[in-house]
């Protein structure tokens, strides 16, 4: 338990750090650290006590993120990058490209290849979440649907 607290805690405060580092509103900082903890809780969450696999947990945080980032630009009338730049930081694989590329330059290149493969489908993750909750927004919003639903409709009613 004091191990997931910590976790959390230092979610929190990376939350708060790349807040300050991208120049968020100051009355952003902390609401935007909350949905960069939330994610990370429950990405600890899946992969822990669902045990599922680094990509998977990586996709449900990213969309928690997401729908998280939505409910706050419209409840704060921010914009929804606010919220997503810090939101996603703890998910981003930036230590899997980093042992990527170290395995690449050691020679090692099956072990190289291995980390390759499993950081971009971790940013694949990320990106599904992103689309996944930017389009179900759009269509519960009723906003603009999309292009291949429009043709769909057009064709039906015809």
């Amino acid at each position: 338990m004091k191990y997931y607290l910590i976790q959390l805690l230092a979610a929190y405060f990376v939350g708060i750090s790349c807040s300050i580092s991208v120049e968020e509103p100051r009355k952003m900082i902390l609401k935007t650290a909350i949905i960069d903890t939330a994610g990370w809780g429950l990405y600890l969450f899946c992969l822990d006590f669902f045990h599922w696999s680094i990509i998977l947990s990586t996709y449900i945080a990213g969309l928690l993120i997401a729908s998280l980032s939505h409910g706050f630009a419209r409840l704060f009338k921010e914009p929804v990058t606010v919220f997503f730049i810090p939101g996603f930081f703890t998910l981003v694989p930036g230590g899997g490209m980093y042992r990527t590329a170290f395995y690449l330059f050691q020679g090692n290149t099956p072990r190289g290849l291995s980390e390759l493969s499993t950081t971009l489908f971790i940013a694949l993750a990320i990106a599904l979440a992103v689309f996944t909750c930017d389009t179900t927004v759009q269509i519960i919003f009723n906003q603009k649907l999309p292009k291949f639903i429009r043709r769909n409709r057009k064709h039906k009613n015809s």
